[in-house]
């Protein structure tokens, strides 16, 4: 696992012969803080000493000349995992070609990379696929739907081959990354997440990953359908303060979603829909803007530009919104549809599945 392996790190790299003024630069982020440092090469060796928490994920970067007057200057890179042991980092002449070793972690994220290759590689051919067409051509439907099912069967193979990874080593923190990464992501199962997660090594739990990854599933257990939603206040464009609490009696769905965010604004259409059709049996929206202190304008233009009528609300703080980190709210467009009583019973409706959730509700 690699995480106390020893009280620091010593990562001694060889490249060639390439001497002074040759620099490399290791970078890392660790509690939340970016980690730089630098070594001018003597004789084509460098070292770096330090310690970390857990695995990172770092780069060096060889700058091979520094002068920048009149010519291009020449630089190279290198990702690998960093942790605390004695890690030594070869080339002949480019970090960009070294050779790692020293690191469990980085040879455990060198598999789980060599695993996921084939699936990202097909996802790299399926967005090429799109821009190479005009945007005519991407309005077929035969060709949407082909791409789409490709881009699903990537996906489906990914996480497949990612998962198998995580079962085969409970022990990894790069297995605890992956798990944070496919797990807990957008629209996950908390319960299914929770069982996965217990297989990990008690160790990794305690980490501060691991400790946010069960935050993360605790705050999904207070978000999934059949549970009380939980009330937040938020002022609307007037400054005036509006409760989740104010639209008890009544079915709402509770938006989150940003005036910059292009998939919200493609489903905005579909929201409106629904709206028009229910909004006289018993049926209301409730718009809860991610947009930053910056944003105000764009979010009131974006808000007219797509004649939205219903309630609209923002407190300018982004994702640190005090009602999206209430609701765990990571990435947008995502919606609550919560019932008169208060409880939440359905998540994340997109297009046709919301007109058809309220059909069944307001029949």
């Amino acid at each position: 696992m690699g995480l106390m392996a020893q009280k620091g790190y010593t990562v001694k790299g060889k490249v060639g012969a390439v001497d002074a003024p040759a620099i490399a630069y290791l970078e890392y982020s660790a509690a939340g803080k970016t980690v730089k440092d630098s070594v001018v090469l003597r004789k084509g060796s460098f070292a770096f000493t330090g310690q970390v928490n857990n695995p990172v994920q770092a780069s060096i970067v060889l700058k091979h000349d520094t002068a920048t007057m009149g010519k291009r200057v020449r630089q190279d890179y290198l990702y690998f995992w960093l942790e605390n042991s004695n890690i030594t980092i070869t080339a002949a002449d480019s970090v960009n070609n070294a050779v790692v070793k020293g690191s469990v972690a980085n040879e455990e994220g060198n598999l789980l990379t060599a695993l996921q290759r084939p699936y990202r590689k097909t996802a790299d051919s399926v967005t090429k696929a799109y821009y190479a067409k005009t945007a005519e051509e991407r309005k077929d439907s035969a060709f949407r739907k082909a791409l789409g099912a490709a881009q699903q069967q990537s996906q489906t193979g990914y996480d497949s081959v990612t998962r198998q990874f995580i079962a085969a080593h409970p022990n990894s923190y790069v297995a605890l990354q992956a798990f944070g990464y496919i797990e807990v992501g957008y629209n996950f199962n908390p319960d299914t997440a929770a069982r996965r997660f217990s297989l990990f090594a008690p160790a990794l739990q305690a980490t501060a990953l691991g400790k946010k990854i069960t935050g993360m599933i605790e705050t999904g257990r207070k978000t999934q359908a059949g549970v009380m939603a939980m009330d937040f206040t938020q002022p609307d464009s007037t400054g005036k303060q509006v409760k989740l609490s104010d639209y008890r009696g009544r079915y709402v769905l509770v938006d989150f979603w940003a005036s910059w965010c292009k998939p919200c604004r493609a489903e905005n259409p579909n929201m409106l829909a629904a709206y028009k059709k229910f909004k006289e049996k018993n049926f209301e929206i409730l718009g809860v803007s991610l947009d930053d202190d910056k944003g105000r304008r764009a979010w009131l233009h974006a808000v007219k530009q797509d004649s939205l009528p219903w309630t609209q609300v923002s407190d300018l703080k982004g994702f640190e919104s005090p009602a999206a980190v209430l609701y765990g709210v990571k990435a947008i467009p995502s919606n609550f549809l919560i019932d008169p009583s208060g409880k939440i019973v359905a998540t994340n409706l997109r297009g046709e599945e919301l007109e058809k959730k309220l059909a069944v509700l307001l029949k």
